[in-house]
Order: C-alpha cells, then structure tokens, then sequence
C-alpha cells in the first residue's frame, strides 16, 4: 500500500490528494493527539467534560491494518490549546497517581526486547517469565507480545 503523506506534518493523504490535519488546522483547529478510537473517545470526553470543544475525525489509511484499525486525529479550536492540554494533563497525572501506575507506564515505556533472550518483565503486569520464540504470551495475564506488525497501528509506530 503506497499512500503519500502530508510534506508538511506527515499525515497520510486522501483519495483526493488532502490532507485532513492542515484542512482542518485551516478551520482554526489545532491537533492534540493522533490515536486509535477508543483512546481519543476517551480523551474527547473528558476535554467535553471540561467544558472544551473537541473534536475527532478518522485519519486516511497509510498502512493496510489501518483499514481495520484506523487512526483518528483529535482537534480542539486554537484558543483552547492550552486549557485541553492542562486538562489531559491532569487526567493524565490523576491516573498515574494511582497505586503501581507509575511503575505500569514506566514498563510500557520500556519495551520487550524478545530477541535478546532470558527473562522478561511483562510490560502490563510487571511478571517476571523466560519467552520463547519471537512471539510470546504473558502466563500471569495473558498480554501478547510480538513482532510491531503484530501490534496495533498506533502502538506499532513507536
């Protein structure tokens, strides 16, 4: 699948050649977050819940998962930049105040490297287990591991 992407900020292009992100930066929206649906469902409702005027919109496929599981930008109108990203934020600290949270993020930010052999945290509940082969299963809670392409698209692009 050969999509071109936006020169200016990447973003795969339409059937028409558009890029979804500057048209909608044109109307005056800035973009906060790039995500799967669920992830910026729910930080769209927590901006509504503040009061903001966010918006969300599906972004063109510029891999062939994303047709299953595309992408979508989540906007919100320029003057209110700051304000939605002082609310994600405290959203964001609230949860990470929460018992082993922290330490949770600070797994997922890590990584897996199933190559390397021996043992392995699992990134989720913190499990210590010896893989095998390049694909493996967490045996406390049953989390996935694998190759990127294997991996949601938003969680395969980092």
């Amino acid at each position: 699948m050969d999509v071109a992407g936006c020169p200016k900020c990447n973003t795969p292009l339409d059937a028409a050649g558009v890029c979804v992100t500057c048209a909608a930066e044109r109307e005056g929206l800035r973009l906060l977050s790039r995500s799967g649906y669920a992830s910026v469902k729910e930080m769209m409702e927590a901006l509504e819940g503040e009061g903001l005027s966010p918006g969300m919109e599906q972004v063109p496929a510029g891999r062939p998962e994303q047709k299953q599981h595309p992408l979508w930008n989540l906007y919100v109108p320029a003057a209110e930049v700051q304000a939605a990203q002082a609310a994600l934020r405290a959203e964001w600290a609230d949860l990470l105040g929460e018992t082993g949270a922290r330490e949770a993020a600070d797994r997922g930010l890590r990584g897996v490297d199933l190559d390397a052999g021996g043992e392995i945290q699992c990134p989720a509940c913190g499990h210590r287990f010896t893989p095998s082969g390049s694909a493996a299963e967490c045996p406390d809670c049953g989390l996935g591991l694998g190759a990127a392409g294997d991996a949601a698209p938003d969680e395969a692009e980092h």
